[in-house]
């Protein structure tokens, strides 16, 4: 029988008013806390979770395709963190996610999320940690994902403060995707469907059981819906977060109940009809989480709030590795280079170290090849 996702982890209390609704959650996880399994299961035959078609570079810069990305970023194929394909690849280009390797641990944070809701605006600020405990990064070399996939990122405290529109309005035309997409009601930051080479990560990146993992910058992220959120119950999912947008983001549920897939949804990977929003029935757009590629968003239907978080994703979006280096004999534009590779100047200088500096264990503490930290340094 076809398998369907098993969540136990709690939804975060959500309240609205038609007054400013400030929802605070700080909470610290007991380590005792039972392990999230990584469990998937459907009664819906319409989806395969055992043969899922990989999303490996089904993106576009100018046209816009349903169960596609249609993105703004530029796709970096040798900066790539998982270095080898598991055996929960079909060889036929599909993958059994119910098999895939899971990063190991049950590690507690301090989570702290707040959302405001204003006349015109919904305020949040996060610190990123989740509600629910993650995996062990760096990944440790005891961990049977490491075969698979080394990633050295350690996960971070973030400081995050935004604003959204309360009621967002559908654009006069899509607009593209940045490696940031959205936030889950776990507190935490929600990238698009790829890794920083345009790989799907959902397949690819081994991450821990609610899918989450950290980027060079320590900013802890989903690619997909994180089982550790409720999406349960017979009826419509419930609200699971935002895009960027002002949007909701709900479950992998319709109307009735069903499973939903890419043919249910329009490009963007959402439809309109009414749900629950603010208290309210509002018949409305909103975007749907599926078990297939691209998972969440395929394209932003409203006018998205633009900002990079943690020096801009996994090293997606920025100027192609191969640009004007620094010149041989010369000292590195590390300021250039940061850019290049999507963190920041300090991060850079703190995975070289003191000089002079060990290329090949910086480049695996950014999970990137020496050949690719050489050549942005333009070092020989």
């Amino acid at each position: 029988m076809l398998k369907k996702w098993l969540r136990r982890m709690p939804h975060p209390l959500y309240f609205v008013s038609v007054m400013v609704v400030a929802i605070a959650v700080r909470s610290v996880i007991a380590q005792e806390a039972t392990a999230i399994s990584h469990d998937y299961r459907t009664d819906d035959h319409s989806v395969d979770l055992t043969r899922l078609p990989l999303g490996d570079g089904n993106y576009s810069t100018t046209t816009l395709q349903m169960g596609s990305v249609f993105t703004c970023m530029t796709y970096n194929k040798t900066a790539v963190g998982a270095f080898q394909e598991g055996p929960w690849f079909n060889g036929d280009g599909t993958f059994d996610l119910t098999t895939k390797a899971i990063v190991d641990g049950e590690v507690a944070w301090n989570h702290e999320f707040i959302i405001a809701l204003n006349s015109n605006s919904r305020d949040f600020t996060t610190n990123d940690l989740p509600n629910h405990t993650t995996g062990i990064y760096p990944i440790a070399s005891s961990d049977d994902a490491y075969q698979y996939d080394r990633n050295p990122n350690a996960i971070a405290e973030q400081t995050i403060t935004f604003s959204l529109p309360a009621n967002p309005t559908i654009a006069t035309a899509p607009d593209c995707l940045g490696s940031e997409i959205g936030i889950l009601l776990s507190g935490t930051v929600l990238f698009n469907a790829f890794d920083a080479g345009g790989r799907d990560a959902v397949a690819h990146e081994t991450q821990d059981n609610c899918q989450g993992h950290p980027q060079v910058s320590g900013v802890y992220h989903y690619h997909s819906l994180t089982n550790c959120l409720d999406d349960e119950g017979t009826g419509h999912s419930a609200l699971m977060g935002y895009a960027w947008d002002g949007f909701g983001i709900y479950g992998v549920h319709g109307e009735a109940g069903k499973v939903l897939t890419n043919e249910d949804l329009d490009e963007c990977h959402g439809h309109s009809h009414v749900i629950d929003w603010d208290g309210q029935k509002v018949d409305m757009y909103h975007y749907h989480a599926t078990y297939e590629f691209p998972y969440t968003l395929g394209c932003f239907k409203g006018t998205p709030t633009r900002f990079r978080i943690g020096g801009g994703g996994e090293g997606q979006g920025n100027p192609p590795i191969g640009g004007q280096g620094a010149g041989q004999g010369n000292p590195p534009d590390l300021a250039a280079a940061a850019v290049r590779l999507g963190i920041t100047q300090q991060a850079l200088m703190e995975a070289l170290g003191a000089p002079p500096p060990d290329f090949a264990a910086a480049a695996a503490r950014l999970g990137i090849s020496e050949e690719v930290l050489r050549h942005t340094l333009g070092q020989p």
